[in-house]
């Protein structure tokens, strides 16, 4: 954090209504009034496409890649594929109000048909995607007062977009099993149950999700264990790596360097920041997680 100062910040995620978990994961709300004080988070891997909107000052949130591309303000309205690694860092400052959807992995394509493998890595201001619609669905978010209000008006937005769906395939259930699972699911057993072979599995999960399904079970993994440490600070890295499967920490750590480009220890600093007042209030158990509510993704 910029100058050290402790400054009122926070993130909350929400599941969404029941029926409405095939497409989206978690709404998010990000808070903060930081005047001159920057905070840095940094934009590493995530099994989640955002539609993500931005209702604080113009020049609040500022973006700067890795490898040296000049950085840019996040826009108003931007839609962010699915994330395979560390591609920079925010920068935030100033008034910030941010609401964002982040999406099961296969909703691009089933709710909105769009071709998820050309959005992965990359981000893409919503309107030029979607047409007008997102800019009616965003005075509309403008407009409310609370993140409940907001999520009122996604949830009848995504409703209504949820009726015209076609049934959910094999690919986008096992792409949801893989996030249940933590990574846990085996490729061989859920292309079986597809009635596919394995190639052709991976293929046509590719073409759906934007990532494959072995990447996305990597990624799945490694947000579950930082979860869970960040929810146990008593805990031990060498008993997250051994409950979620890795081979050792050193497997764990490689892994965590690859999405985050830091370690764990350093990865979980950055969301004891994100989460401080959340996780201060579980941690001295003083405030159980709302039903529903999630940290750390």
């Amino acid at each position: 954090m910029g100058n050290g100062v402790t400054v009122p910040h926070g993130i909350r995620l929400v599941r969404p209504l029941p029926v409405l978990e095939p497409f989206v994961r978690y709404y998010r709300h990000r808070e903060a009034r930081l005047g001159d004080t920057v905070v840095v988070h940094p934009v590493q891997a995530r099994a989640a496409p955002i539609l993500n909107f931005e209702f604080g000052d113009a020049d609040a949130v500022l973006y700067i890649p890795c490898g040296g591309k000049p950085p840019v303000f996040s826009p108003p309205a931007v839609l962010i594929g699915m994330q395979t690694h560390r591609r920079g860092e925010l920068h935030i400052r100033g008034t910030v109000d941010g609401f964002a959807i982040l999406f099961q992995p296969s909703a691009l394509g089933l709710q909105f048909a769009l071709p998820a493998q050309e959005f992965t890595d990359r981000d893409f201001d919503a309107e030029q995607v979607f047409g007008p619609v997102i800019a009616r669905f965003q005075e509309r978010l403008a407009d409310c007062r609370t993140f409940e209000e907001r999520i009122s008006v996604a949830n009848q937005f995504l409703l209504r977009r949820a009726l015209t769906v076609p049934p959910r395939d094999g690919i986008a259930a096992a792409a949801t099993d893989i996030i249940r699972r933590a990574g846990g699911a085996r490729i061989p057993a859920m292309a079986g149950r597809v009635g596919l072979g394995v190639r052709q599995f991976e293929r046509r999960f590719v073409q759906q999700v934007g990532v494959s399904p072995k990447l996305l079970a990597r990624i799945a993994r490694f947000e579950a264990a930082l979860d869970r440490m960040a929810r146990s600070p008593q805990g031990s890295w060498t008993e997250v790596a051994h409950r979620f499967g890795y081979y050792d920490q050193m497997h764990m750590v490689h892994d965590f360097s690859r999405f985050t480009g830091e370690t764990p220890t350093r990865t979980l600093q950055h969301f004891e920041t994100a989460f401080e007042r959340q996780m201060t209030a579980i941690r001295s158990g003083h405030a159980p997680p709302s039903e529903g509510e999630r940290w750390v993704l």
